[in-house]
């Protein structure tokens, strides 16, 4: 009888197999965050992302022939490792996206271990480029698209007076003298950035030249993204100023945006041949390379390098995977309370009026409860105070209150002092708020805000972000809200204002709990 000796050959024939089952492994791990992830892709924001795992495989494929492994692949264990780490850390915040980021990262060091550092320097673009699929966690989001309405507003007024169009800005709106044209959150050009920084990664993908080179084709897609949105809204305004067309609606304002977008794609392909004339020798662009496809693109798959390292990361990333697919999901605490709308409009001497959020705030705030109240004093001698409550019983989706310095600017207000000071509370002894100054025409409001989490009274932004995590980890509650006060300044008089505000905060403070939930009983 024969003996059968296992020989490397052997393995090389399997190793096709083993690749694919790293990989279908990692698709099954996230299995539950694709659903969201598509839901994003559908938003004009990352409609782009569709193209993006096609165009990246593409690419890979057509570099591993050329690539040469090596057996210096520990490091790739050590980053599955990380993939697996990260993805128990999304299963315990409920974080979809970090989970998506847990498998690309598993993605990479799997390959890592596979071909070695050495060859990873050819085959690392095309899977970092997976990471422009995912969308912006949504806290970043919401900062760039405020502080992009802000910067494309300010760039479109410089560029209406270029052509002598009398006009005024006020906050988001561009005030012209037949009409009031809002930047809204719409035009705040993140859907010219995030496609355009995509293809610009592409496009260095398939430059064959210097490193600067690259680097430059991707950091100029910024500038040319947001001077092309400013461009687009001063056109708005021109028109509408001097002929009285009005394409701020409709398939006339969606056809700008296409033509706005095609005309940056036109300006990063004459930077690229712009680009390559320098140097010497001469920059080539690959394009016509990735085009050839024979049965020699793909045998070097098929024949995937196995290796001790790449056996131990693979084995790692499937075991993580399925232990990860296999966890319950964690159903979140989300406490009983009372609905705002039964928050007393009466007591101690105060007065409430309630108001309703419009429409378009409400779509981009998404609190799933609120109040917002015009509160006077009697016999006070400022004017009412306006109350805010935003409260979101879960915060996981990336759902979560806007710090009011976002929406400030936004409003046409500036920003004169921003400080932290201490309020009274009639429960649990003084909080920690912020009090911003702000200035609009003239007229001054001081706007007290803090952020009530889960029993925390927060004012500082970055303990806020930490608190979230350690609480989703700890408790399981994302829950929390925030709280707002404004208040005018008549005559000057800050320090009455101040005064005010405080009484108004320590006379509401009792009923806060039964709307807003504090800790709970472990």
């Amino acid at each position: 009888m024969e003996a059968v000796n296992l020989r490397r050959t052997d393995w090389q024939n399997l190793g096709g197999l083993f690749a694919l089952a790293v990989c279908i492994g990692e698709i099954a791990g996230v299995w539950r965050s694709l659903n969201p992830l598509l839901v994003a892709w559908n938003q004009p924001e990352y409609s782009h992302a569709w193209f993006i795992l096609p165009l990246a495989a593409f690419i890979f494929v057509q570099r591993f022939r050329s690539v040469h492994p090596d057996d210096n692949g520990a490091a790739g264990v050590l980053v599955a490792i990380l993939s697996v780490v990260i993805m128990l850390f999304a299963w315990a915040t409920g974080s979809y996206t970090a989970s998506v980021y847990g498998a690309i990262v598993g993605i990479i060091g799997f390959v890592w271990s596979s071909v070695g550092t050495e060859a990873m320097k050819t085959l690392m673009a095309p899977l970092v480029y997976l990471f422009f699929m995912m969308p912006l966690p949504v806290a970043v989001y919401i900062s760039t698209s405020a502080e992009m309405q802000l910067l494309s507003s300010k760039l479109g007024m410089v560029l209406i007076s270029l052509f002598h169009v009398p006009a005024s800005l006020d906050g988001n709106v561009i005030v012209l003298e037949s009409a009031r044209l809002e930047v809204a959150e719409a035009c705040n050009g993140l859907r010219y950035l995030f496609p355009l920084v995509s293809f610009a990664f592409l496009t260095s993908m398939l430059v064959e030249d210097r490193f600067w080179k690259k680097a430059l084709v991707l950091l100029s897609s910024v500038p040319i993204a947001i001077i092309t949105n400013g461009g687009r809204i001063a056109m708005i305004a021109v028109l509408l100023d001097r002929f009285n067309v009005d394409t701020s609606t409709g398939s006339a304002h969606d056809f700008e945006g296409f033509t706005v977008f095609a005309l940056c794609i036109a300006l990063l392909f004459l930077e690229v041949w712009c680009l390559l004339g320098i140097g010497s020798p001469r920059g080539r662009f690959l394009v016509s390379d990735l085009l050839i496809l024979d049965r020699g693109t793909f045998q070097p798959l098929i024949s995937w390098p196995v290796s001790r390292t790449s056996l131990m990361a693979g084995s790692l990333l499937i075991i993580g995977t399925s232990l990860f697919a296999s966890l319950p999901v964690r159903t979140e605490v989300v406490p009983r309370r009372q609905p705002l709308a039964l928050f007393p409009m009466e007591f101690k001497g105060w007065r409430g009026v309630p108001h309703t959020l419009d429409d378009e705030s409400l779509n981009s705030l998404r609190p799933t409860d609120y109040l917002l109240a015009d509160y006077t004093y009697e016999g006070g001698a400022s004017g009412p105070l306006n109350f805010y409550i935003a409260y979101y019983a879960s915060q996981r989706g990336g759902i979560h209150s806007h710090s009011p310095q976002l929406c400030i600017p936004g409003g046409g207000w500036s920003i004169i002092s921003l400080s932290i000071i201490t309020m009274p509370m009639m429960t649990g002894g003084p909080i920690s708020a912020n009090r911003v100054v702000i200035e609009k025409g003239g007229v001054r409001q001081i706007v007290y805000y803090w952020f009530e989490e889960r029993g925390r009274h927060i004012a500082n932004e970055s303990a806020l972000k930490y608190y979230a995590i350690k609480d989703a980890l700890v408790d399981n509650r994302t829950d929390g809200a925030l709280i707002r006060v404004v208040t005018p300044i008549s005559g000057g008089d800050e320090a009455t204002a101040d005064s005010t505000a405080g009484k108004l905060v320590a006379d509401i403070s009792p009923f806060l709990q039964s709307f807003v939930p504090g800790q709970m009983a472990q």
